[in-house]
Order: structure tokens, then C-alpha cells, then sequence
């Protein structure tokens, strides 16, 4: 994970990444905009049009960004929004690396990395009425930035290095005892 620099949350919710139909981005858009509350979006793809017409005046569609760019909106966000399924899903730990939490849809690799109410929340339907509520509900939960930051430590390069090394080696004396 990238070294942040500890910033103080704006109230702004962040989105982002392909602009694609699995990513569900559409849930994001329609829950913020229903709420009335603050939505960046970063990235690029097919589905932006759609996006963008079905989006509020409170949605802002950035574009590609680069790493730097990326790494800014992360430390700067109330909290990411991961409303798809994916197997793994890196941007959340990316958000979470910054220490903010991340609204996610509670199924694929999100239920893997997220801790529900420690760093981050969860909601359980995937349609845009289920993700309002959970931003809703999560604008009165307290999250620390140093617990948020030390589990996304747990998913770092190093870590994933270490327990591949191991795994090896204990592959490997098995592998020598017959």
C-alpha cells in the first residue's frame, strides 16, 4: 500500500475506477443523488453517458486520474463507495490504506477485507434504496483512521510476501519428507 498523508475527511463521498456495467457505479450515482449529498467519480468507460445522465448536480465526474490524483481523493473522501462484486476489489483497500472507511455491497472479496462497523459498513441489497441507507446510517458512525489503516496494512505487499515465502517453504519440507 502507498504512504498517505493523514488529512482531514471532506464531505465529499468517492466512486471510481472502470466505468463499467459489473461495477454497479450506477447504484452509487442514483443513491447520491437521491440523497442530495456530494459524489466524485474518477475513471473512464462505456458506461459514463449513462452515468452522467443519470446523475444529479451533486455528482462530479473527474475523469481519468493519475496515481498522485487517486491517492488525494482517497485521503481527502468521507468514505469510498463499492456497491459491485468482485472477487478481490484493490480500491477499497486503497480507501482504506487512507484510512476511510468503505460502503460496500456485502458479498464477493468486500467481505473479505472489510470489517463491518470497524472499517467500513456494509449494505445487503444491491439496488441504490440499500446503499442511500447505509450512507445515510454510516454519516453517524465514528471510524479511526488508524485502525481503518492498520487492517489495510494486513492486505500490503510485504504481508502477501511473507505468507507466500512461508507457504512455500512449508511446501517444499513436505515435499522433500516422502
Amino acid at each position: 500500500m502507498p504512504p498517505y498523508q493523514e488529512r482531514q475527511a471532506e464531505d465529499f463521498y468517492l466512486a471510481g475506477g472502470r466505468l463499467i456495467p459489473y461495477k454497479r457505479l450506477g447504484l452509487a450515482v442514483e443513491a447520491l443523488s437521491k440523497l442530495g449529498l456530494p459524489l466524485k467519480i474518477f475513471g473512464d468507460g462505456r458506461d459514463r453517458p449513462q452515468l452522467e445522465a443519470l446523475a444529479g448536480r451533486n455528482v462530479e465526474f473527474l475523469g481519468w486520474v493519475d496515481e498522485q490524483q487517486r491517492h488525494d481523493l482517497f485521503a481527502r473522501c468521507r468514505a469510498f463507495l463499492f456497491p459491485g462484486i468482485e472477487d478481490f476489489g484493490i480500491t477499497p483497500l486503497e480507501a482504506m490504506a487512507a484510512g476511510r472507511p468503505v460502503i460496500a455491497y456485502a458479498d464477493g472479496g468486500a467481505l473479505e477485507t472489510i470489517i463491518d462497523g470497524v472499517t467500513g459498513r456494509f449494505f445487503y441489497q444491491q439496488n441504490a434504496a440499500a446503499l442511500a441507507a447505509a450512507v445515510a446510517a454510516s454519516r453517524y458512525d465514528t471510524y479511526h483512521a488508524s485502525t481503518i489503516r492498520s487492517h489495510a496494512e494486513m492486505f500490503g505487499k510485504q504481508v502477501f510476501l511473507d505468507k507466500m515465502r512461508i507457504c512455500i517453504e512449508e511446501q517444499m519440507a513436505r515435499s522433500t519428507e516422502y
